[in-house]
């Protein structure tokens, strides 16, 4: 069993291997750091299940999780039973962690029994789920790396047992950025042997140096040395195959070193590293013959002792040994055991069948060794054949995946750009939502200035018509008065008659009592009566609003009163006429009339100010000597 450290921690637990030893190849497969829970306490677990007072929700999904895990190398049955139960309740309770959990323990199990396209279809459910965790506030950066990787290596260990190399790497390549952003060093190191390992069955020596080399550096980075022994037993095979003694022996040395101190752990290596040893011995220039046979025999002595299911490289070290000793019987005997009845026609086929063919060629059996040539003929073409069939196929499904990709990132990167202008819009619309607001309330409040200015400007001339009118009216005939009743004049009487007119008709101007009551009509025909020598008219039905109303009054009392004053009027006639679309306002009178009439005198003023705001029409009809008629219409 492997230890590793998994994302730092100080916690060592066993790698869970259960099947993640590669049955043909004799590689390790990279496992990032699952928890081993062989010994979990299930048999409590399940018994709190069956209490009175089970765990419910969260906490009944968290006891699903652990049973599935604790039963995952113990009972595949129990196992696959809690996956479901906590794959199911998950969908509950919405649980997406442990939803992805169970779905990849699903598929490690068909990946146990070597049904493997049912174990990619679960793990790539669980990717699935593994991409909506990243909108999930509940959980971090850290968990989403934390599961893809798991899933990602899950994916490349069944790919590598398939032996489909090309897919294999692409997703052990997947999880190293993982690894690398969160310095999951011994992750790194597995991940970077089990690349090795496969580019050296592909027969890429230079890659598969450089990542077992890659492998030992942040093995040493780790303090791990286990990660290092690992990529150096890959080297040493690699170097002996390329005949670098120098290479082979630093490396062997390391390595056998590690091995031998772990052999009671690295059972099923130990051997693998002692049938290196005894080829290493066996080089040209170098040979040792007693070393050799000594980690020969070691190395078959353990493999049948352990009944270990793949010893070709041991057989093959032994036979080497036999034929140097000059033991042809011996090494044919152990030849023979390195052939397999279901060849899979790989590199290390042909090196068996050369070796049979040698040595039948030494015992005279030349039949022998043609039909040993000849399969190692066969083996070398179909393994081309099926190397270069088997790269074609994953090279397609590796460009029709990245395709996918690129289409789904393509889409993603729309979509944001989609998101982008509909909150650019967005904000443009609330921007000039912002505008309009604030421009509509700047207008009221211009609206709301101008309004109360010109109410200012109005009460202030209306304040000094009221001035002027008590002065020069009330005003002269109190002082009259006054010497009159010095004088002891009898028309005390009468001046008093003409006051009490007159501030009738001041107190009219101010807010006609009438006009509140009853309305502009029955207001001017008052005042009319208050005004010597003046009459009324009215024409039409009149029915205006109260705005208008008291401008075309307050209109009529300042035309009559200009008349009365300057104009030297015997008699006034008011009229007042409503037609459908407007109504006007009519004052004439017999006065010395105008003979220029100024716009800018203070009467003519006002009455202007008061009807622009109704888009009124002042008219002025008037001669020397002949009166003046004034008209003012005002839109209905």
């Amino acid at each position: 069993m492997m230890r590793t450290e998994h994302k730092g921690t100080k916690t060592q637990s066993f790698s869970l291997w259960l099947y993640f030893v590669s049955l043909c190849l004799c590689i390790p497969l990279v496992v990032y750091g699952y928890d081993d829970y062989r010994n979990a306490r299930v048999d409590s677990l399940e018994a709190a299940l069956k209490s009175a007072n089970p765990p419910k929700g969260e906490e009944l999904l968290k006891a699903y999780d652990e049973l599935m895990r604790g039963y995952l190398s113990i009972d595949d049955k129990k196992a696959e039973y809690y996956a479901q139960k906590a794959l199911a309740l998950s969908y509950k309770v919405n649980g997406v962690w442990r939803r992805q959990n169970a779905l990849r323990y699903l598929g490690l199990l068909r990946y146990g029994k070597e049904d493997f396209d049912e174990a990619l279809r679960y793990f790539q459910q669980a990717l699935a789920v593994v991409d909506t965790m990243e909108h999930d506030s509940r959980y971090n950066e850290g968990h989403v790396d934390d599961a893809r990787s798991a899933i990602y290596g899950s994916i490349a260990n069944v790919y590598n047992l398939q032996g489909k190399a090309h897919l294999a790497i692409n997703y052990y390549q997947k999880a190293l950025p993982i690894f690398e952003k969160h310095h999951w060093l011994q992750s790194q190191a597995i991940l970077y042997n089990n690349i090795g390992e496969l580019y050296l069955i592909m027969g890429n020596s230079q890659e598969a140096e450089r990542n077992y080399l890659l492998a030992i550096q942040k093995g040493e980075e780790s303090k791990d040395s286990l990660m290092m022994a690992l990529p150096q037993k890959g080297l040493v095979k690699l170097y002996i195959g390329q005949n670098d003694y120098e290479k082979a022996r630093q490396n062997a040395e390391q390595c056998y070193a590690y091995y031998y101190a772990h052999r009671d752990e690295e059972m099923e290596d130990y051997p693998v590293v002692l049938s290196y040893m005894a080829r290493l011995n066996l080089m040209e220039g170098h040979q040792d013959l007693a070393a050799a046979k000594t980690y020969a025999r070691e190395a078959v002595s353990l493999a049948d002792s352990l009944r270990l299911e793949e010893q070709r490289d041991v057989y093959v070290a032994c036979s080497e040994v036999a034929m140097t000793e000059g033991r042809w019987k011996e090494a044919l005997d152990y030849g023979l055991r390195t052939v397999r009845p279901d060849s899979l026609a790989t590199d290390a086929d042909a090196n068996c069948y050369r070796l049979l063919a040698e040595i039948y060629t030494e015992f005279g059996q030349k039949e022998k060794a043609r039909e040993y040539i000849q399969k190692m003929h066969n083996v070398m073409t179909r393994y081309a054949t099926d190397h270069y069939q088997s790269g074609l196929s994953q090279m397609e499904v590796l460009y029709e995946t990245r395709q996918k990709e690129a289409q789904i990132a393509a889409l993603d990167k729309e979509r944001g750009l989609y998101l982008w202008l509909l909150a650019a819009a967005i904000g443009l619309i609330a921007l000039l939502a912002v505008l309009f607001v604030y421009r509509h309330l700047a207008h009221r409040r211009q609206k709301a200035l101008l309004a109360a200015k010109v109410a200012l400007e109005t009460e202030t001339k209306e304040r000094q018509i009221l001035a002027r009118d008590l002065h020069d009216g009330l005003g002269g005939m109190l002082s009259v008065l006054r010497m009159k009743l010095e004088d002891g004049s009898h028309d005390s009487l009468a001046l008093l008659d003409a006051i009490h007119t007159e501030l009738r008709r001041t107190a009219h101007h101010l807010m006609p009592e009438e006009l509140l009551k009853n309305g502009l009509e029955s207001a001017l025909r008052d005042f009319a009566i208050s005004v010597p020598n003046a009459k009324f008219q009215a024409i039409g039905e009149i029915c205006l609003n109260r705005d208008k109303e008291l401008v075309l009054y307050r209109c009529a009392y300042e035309l009559v009163n200009n008349a009365m004053k300057h104009a030297e009027a015997g008699n006034i006639s008011i009229q007042l006429m409503q037609e459908p679309h407007q109504v006007t306002l009519s004052v004439s009178d017999d006065g010395k009339g105008m003979v220029s009439p100024d716009p800018e005198g203070m009467g003519l003023q006002n009455i202007r100010e008061r009807i622009e705001p109704y888009k009124g029409r002042f008219d002025i009809v008037s001669a020397d000597g002949q009166g003046t008629d004034i008209n003012i219409t005002l839109p209905l």
